[in-house]
């Protein structure tokens, strides 16, 4: 974690996002070698100097920006954001980044802020073991390589087993590439098959 923050913070409008009092730093967890595959995709394949070179995940836990946030650590945490910095081995055409790049990294951002809050601190509803179900992308604008770029992910609805997300892929000038709505289902592990 600490090249993707050195990276992070060394460019200036990032710096300036994290910066604030009430951010909080957390892990991006998919960005860890594990022993089995799991995340191999961005821990190994997409973490290299031209795919993605850093990646850092933080959230305001100010209540005015975060509803659901408060001083408790056991509140649920509602929205994440992510910086990621893209080097032009993710491109489908010059200089713009893969549409299906896309999609990942906003699948990928619901999946972090599903897992922050699994943790046992945190008094989310049982989120246990999600799946996407559907995610629906709106492309607004080309996503430029290299760059970095800002991914949030929040939790719209709850209802059972299901969890309704919505996210954003922005530049550095808060311009809105694309956005996203998707379904995650509480997967049963007894019903689970892999």
């Amino acid at each position: 974690m600490e090249a993707d923050e050195a990276l992070i913070r060394s460019i200036p409008w990032c710096a300036a996002l994290i910066s604030g009092p009430n951010i909080v730093i957390l892990p991006t967890e998919s960005r860890k070698p594990k022993e089995s595959t799991e995340d191999a995709l961005f821990a190994q394949t997409l973490k290299t100097p031209d795919t993605i070179s850093g990646c850092l995940t933080f959230y305001n836990a100010n209540p005015a920006n975060n509803p659901s946030a408060s001083a408790s650590a056991s509140t649920p945490i509602n929205q994440i954001n992510t910086l990621v910095t893209l080097g032009s081995a993710v491109n489908g055409y010059p200089h713009v980044a893969h549409g299906g790049l896309v999609a990942t990294l906003i699948d990928e951002a619901m999946g972090v802020l599903l897992a922050v809050n699994k943790h046992p601190k945190v008094a989310f509803p049982d989120v246990g073991r999600t799946v996407t179900a559907y995610l629906h992308v709106t492309y607004l604008k080309a996503v430029v390589t290299p760059s970095t770029v800002l991914v949030s992910a929040r939790i719209k609805e709850t209802v059972g087993r299901k969890l309704f997300l919505e996210a954003g892929v922005e530049d550095r000038w808060g311009v809105a590439l694309a956005r996203a709505e998707a379904l995650w289902i509480r997967v049963d592990k007894e019903r689970e098959r892999l």
